[in-house]
């Protein structure tokens, strides 16, 4: 039951949750935020055999891969997320992980194009209240020093969830079918709202503040607006999530098309060296950041711009080397470099809105970033191999790829750009 009256203030003891159990929350938000990835990436590992059975362009794939799943995603995120800042975030995630779950399960039975483009859509609408109501909760969990690093791990499931989609994509469809992939992924998710269900309670909402006050939407808006640090990497990561899900929608077809790998052999080394390296990058970004931002809140800042800087030569090298090995070993440091600034931008959304705001400024960050890197960055890169086709053959989608290493770079000076005002901004959220 989603409770529909504001939540009352918990005891002043409650702000003090023990540390295991803080731990256990941080640990099953990450795997729900696992599961938000894994059924919205294990698409893009069956590209080609969908593409196959119901005869579609790339321009297509690029639009049901995107546009098909962020539209209501997008519309939808920031009213639930207000609601998220005013009612029970744990029923908030709960429901929507148990509906973007079964929406999983309806895209294997699509029997068209519409069907299809139906389920994804109701894919977005669920997952669309996960995240913000998820970092909200861990937001009151930890300090502002810790949010880095627990936000970094919850950022992990970001690539854990490419790296299970990838390989159940992968080796589910060449031995059962594409439609049998998208079954395994999303059983799992109705287990684990239960679970989430009957053991996270709600914690006291500003606990790791010294004041909480709600303020009307207005107000939010304006607050989150003046904050020059919040706009200016707001458009920077949206830059930089174009390179992610650009990159995640159509690695699968480059390795099928450009170096000829299987079905499963795709699903072994996506998932491997894109997700598994997105893991680490993830997760030591949220610990360095964590260290070194006590000294100096910039480096919050600064260190995903080094990283996301060198994440665009990297990855150009990587589309247009003609040696596997290479190839491999730069999609492996592409990806360990472009987790590495997830943790800290998602500590520094929260840590520059008030306690009142962050769900809100979460899903602006989140939806914002999602319309623009998972809605144009798929379609574009969808729609550039279709105009180079004729020139390039199957080897279009390597050069189409390369503008996720241009955005990448832009990425990078923005968040240089945002570091100049970010410790006033801390102080006034503060």
């Amino acid at each position: 039951m989603v409770d529909i009256a504001p939540q009352a203030a918990a005891p002043a003891e409650a702000a003090a949750r023990p540390s295991l159990r803080r731990y256990y929350v941080l640990a099953l938000l990450t795997i729900v935020y696992a599961l938000n990835f894994l059924d919205r990436t294990i698409f893009n590992v069956l590209i080609e055999p969908i593409k196959k059975e119901f005869a579609l362009s790339d321009t297509t794939m690029g639009l049901l891969a995107g546009f098909g799943f962020v539209l209501f995603y997008s519309l939808l995120g920031i009213p639930i997320a207000r609601i998220a800042d005013r009612y029970n975030r744990r029923n908030i995630v709960t429901i929507a992980l148990a509906f973007w779950s079964a929406m999983t399960v309806f895209c294997g039975m699509a029997q068209s194009v519409a069907t299809l483009a139906l389920a994804r859509i109701g894919v977005g609408i669920g997952e669309s209240g996960g995240t913000p109501a998820s970092q909200s909760i861990i937001a009151d969990l930890f300090s502002k020093h810790e949010r880095p690093r627990a936000l970094g791990i919850f950022a992990i499931g970001t690539y854990l969830g490419v790296f299970l989609g990838y390989f159940i994509g992968g080796y589910v469809n060449q031995y059962y079918g594409w439609r049998m992939a998208f079954y395994t992924a999303g059983l799992p998710g109705l287990a684990l709202a239960a679970v989430l269900w009957l053991t996270v309670s709600e914690p006291k909402r500003g606990a790791m503040a010294e004041t909480f006050t709600p303020e009307p939407i207005g107000p939010t808006l304006g607050f989150l607006a003046s904050q020059r640090t919040f706009v200016v990497l707001l458009v920077g990561f949206c830059l930089t999530t174009y390179t992610n899900y650009a990159t995640s929608a159509w690695i699968p077809p480059f390795l099928a098309r450009v170096h000829h790998l299987s079905s499963a052999e795709i699903g072994t080394y996506a998932g491997t060296f894109k997700g598994l390296c997105g893991i680490a990058g993830t997760l030591l970004g949220g610990i360095i950041v964590a260290q070194i931002g006590r000294r100096d809140d910039r480096w919050k800042l600064w260190a995903p711009a080094i990283t996301s800087g060198l994440a665009g030569p990297v990855f150009a090298v990587c589309m247009l080397t003609p040696d596997f090995a290479t190839m491999v070993v730069t999609l492996a440091a592409t990806s360990f470099l472009a987790g590495f600034q997830l943790g800290p931008i998602f500590a520094i959304a929260q840590t520059v809105a008030k306690p009142s705001m962050r769900a809100l400024a979460s899903a602006i960050m989140l939806l914002m970033a999602a319309g623009f890197g998972q809605g144009v960055g798929p379609l574009a890169v969808g729609m550039l191999n279709d105009a180079l086709k004729a020139d390039f053959g199957a080897h279009a989608v390597r050069y189409s790829l390369l503008s996720a290493a241009v955005t990448s770079v832009l990425g990078a000076l923005l968040f240089i750009w945002a570091a100049r005002s970010i410790r006033g901004d801390i102080e006034r959220a503060s």
